[in-house]
């Protein structure tokens, strides 16, 4: 997530926004290719929509998208930019109007829980990767929200700004799989946004147009990433920590225990991303 937001308009997208009449577009030409050992599941997380999974790895796990317009209707939109319904099942974050936006799963909050996805960067400029990320624990972005301004560093949003109360009361999980240095953000995938920061190597990049698992595990104040079946990033999120570099937005201690999920749209031209195969386990009760 960077300071400046650009406002294109994808041509022929229809906003999330317009729930549940939104039109899904036709598939990616992009091909899907894959890293050893990542994303080999298809777009069918093992069980429909709002059931639990009984068998594999992910038994236990609730799918809360499984590529499917009943699905994807229980999720809302708040902000710019825009996440659409593609014809293969998966969701696409992508441009739209000013400003940053989520995509939130409004069925119901979490407490303690793990989150597995998968993701694809999609960038259509030639050489610049693509960026969102994963938020998390964040209140349902319907301003106002006492204590949870819609500001950058203190500076209202003052056009579609809904968004903001997600990355200033919640934690974002970065995706960007950019080089380090240069103008590039710095934050990588599987960062814990400004607090726990990741380089490329780190983050274990991929090639665009690579398919990848993502999994992260909060439990109480501790925030564990796992990308292609590893561990990324540990965090601990104690109180009182200013945000870095936004020293006027709210600290630490404004992450609370209880919150919303959501997928970001970033708004650049590159930030084209795709995601499918949404589940989650609530182990508040471990």
């Amino acid at each position: 997530m960077r300071k400046t937001i650009a406002a294109f308009l994808g041509a022929g997208a229809l906003a999330v926004a317009a729930l549940p009449a939104v039109a899904a577009e036709r598939p990616s030409k992009r091909p899907d290719k894959h890293h050893p050992g990542a994303g080999k599941g298809h777009n069918k997380p093992g069980a429909p929509c709002g059931k639990t999974i009984n068998r594999g790895p992910d038994a236990g796990y609730e799918v809360i998208f499984d590529g499917t317009r009943r699905c994807f209707e229980r999720w809302k939109y708040a902000g710019g930019s825009q996440v659409t319904l593609q014809r293969d099942g998966t969701l696409r974050a992508a441009p739209g109007a000013p400003n940053l936006g989520v995509l939130w799963y409004a069925a119901r909050p979490y407490g303690d829980f793990s989150l597995r996805l998968q993701f694809r960067d999609d960038s259509p400029v030639a050489g610049v990767r693509a960026n969102s990320g994963v938020q998390v624990r964040f209140p349902a972005p319907k301003p106002p929200v006492p204590g949870c301004p819609m500001t950058f560093d203190g500076s209202p949003q003052t056009e579609n700004p809904a968004a903001w109360i997600a990355v200033n009361c919640g934690h974002e999980i970065q995706i960007n799989d950019s080089p380090d240095g240069g103008t590039n953000d710095p934050r990588k995938t599987g960062s814990i946004y400004g607090f726990a920061d990741l380089n490329a190597t780190q983050a274990r990049v991929t090639p665009a147009g690579t398919w990848n698992d993502l999994e992260i595990k909060v439990v109480g104040q501790t925030y564990t990433v796992f990308r292609n079946g590893v561990k990324i990033n540990e965090y601990e999120n104690k109180p009182g920590v200013p945000f870095p570099g936004r020293p006027n937005d709210p600290d630490s201690s404004s992450r609370g225990l209880v919150g919303y999920l959501g997928l970001q749209a970033h708004g650049a031209p590159q930030d084209v991303v795709s995601f499918r195969n949404i589940r989650v386990l609530d182990i508040s009760a471990q």
